[in-house]
């Protein structure tokens, strides 16, 4: 059985298709244009060939300097790049966070794909100073109460897949892919759960990545699939996950392909079908808590911290470059852990 082939989205044609008129009428090797988007289609094309970032990080890229682009234009009347300065951005983040409503988080990202698009271009002397030099945004992304899961929580959530699938076989509704996706999905909400994997570790994970004399799995980090960013290894040695992860991979090898999570004709999913995954359980349980794989993440290595696991071990197991991203973005803290936490270590506590 083939292969199905999937589109090339429609962003990275407009990318091509204005980078090869860009090399058509340039006189040297080098791309240079003092266009706003066309110099946002440099940046987003040399991301394309470096090969390290994954399709839909470059997607976002895109997307975010495409609407500043277009914002510029009709808002600033701006087309030329060397004429934008700090004042366009501050003015722009009014509008994205009154306006238009964006979240801290948003607005990060947003900061984060403009100021590595001005650097880009000062790299290139396209332009001499970086506008994002000079401004800066406050981000509320952390507030160190956020929900995480309670192991009661990941009770309800895995058994929320078994109550779909009983839903379904009383109902006549099964077909003959039901046994193999239920066991897909509970496999992939074990390992997020249990080894706090991303979703893009988890759909870039092959049949030949898993030891199961050692009960290991080589996790490969962020990046797409020919260049590798970090390597490390997760490991399944509890009996449940031991169990699920043997019954899902005995379906799992009657069909073709090499990607060890597949859909039902053996092709690769994508991270946007891993997330829909999540959101079609979180319909059948109809609670407030929105599970998905960030949050599972977070879960992950706040229980860690509580257990009061080194910080360099959980690092490690989060596959982080290092120790601040894993404090900043992935600890978070109930109401009930501060509380815990203050009554063991307040000084008015010792009776003594």
């Amino acid at each position: 059985m083939k292969k199905r082939k999937f589109d090339v989205p429609k962003w990275e044609n407009d990318v091509r298709q204005t980078i090869k008129i860009l090399r058509k009428d340039s006189k040297t090797r080098a791309l240079k244009s003092d266009n706003f988007y066309e110099c946002c289609c440099i940046f987003i094309n040399d991301h394309l060939k470096k090969d390290i970032f994954s399709n839909s990080t470059i997607g976002s890229y895109y997307t975010f300097l495409k609407l500043f682009s277009l914002w510029l234009d009709q808002e600033e009347k701006i087309t030329n790049i060397k004429s934008l300065n700090v004042s366009c951005l501050h003015k722009y983040f009014k509008y994205l966070k009154y306006t238009k409503k964006y979240k801290p988080s948003s607005l990060e990202n947003v900061f984060i794909s403009l100021d590595r698009f001005f650097h880009s271009m000062k790299q290139r002397r396209i332009i001499s100073i970086n506008p994002c030099k000079d401004f800066k945004i406050v981000s509320h992304r952390n507030s160190g109460s956020e929900k995480i899961l309670t192991p009661f929580d990941i009770k309800i959530f895995l058994r929320s897949v078994k109550e779909h699938y009983e839903y379904l076989k009383d109902n006549n509704k099964l077909s003959k892919f039901s046994l193999f996706i239920h066991s897909r999905d509970i496999c992939i909400f074990s390992l997020c759960i249990a080894c706090g994997l991303r979703r893009g570790e988890i759909q870039k994970i092959k049949i030949e990545d898993f030891d199961f004399h050692k009960k290991t799995i080589l996790i490969t980090g962020k990046g797409n699939q020919r260049v590798i960013i970090k390597e490390r290894l997760a490991f399944f040695s509890h009996p449940f996950i031991e169990e699920v992860i043997k019954r899902y991979f005995n379906l799992r090898k009657k069909l073709p392909g090499n990607n060890f999570f597949c859909n039902c004709y053996g092709d690769e999913l994508t991270q946007n079908g891993i997330y829909n995954i999540f959101r079609k359980y979180n319909s059948f349980i109809s609670k407030d808590i929105i599970y998905t794989p960030t949050l599972t993440r977070k879960s992950f290595s706040s229980h860690l911290v509580y257990k009061k696991v080194n910080i360099e071990a959980i690092r490690n197991l989060m596959g982080h470059e290092n120790c601040e991203t894993t404090l900043k973005y992935y600890v978070c803290f109930s109401n009930y852990n501060l509380e815990s936490i203050w009554k063991e270590t307040n000084p008015y506590d010792n009776t003594n």
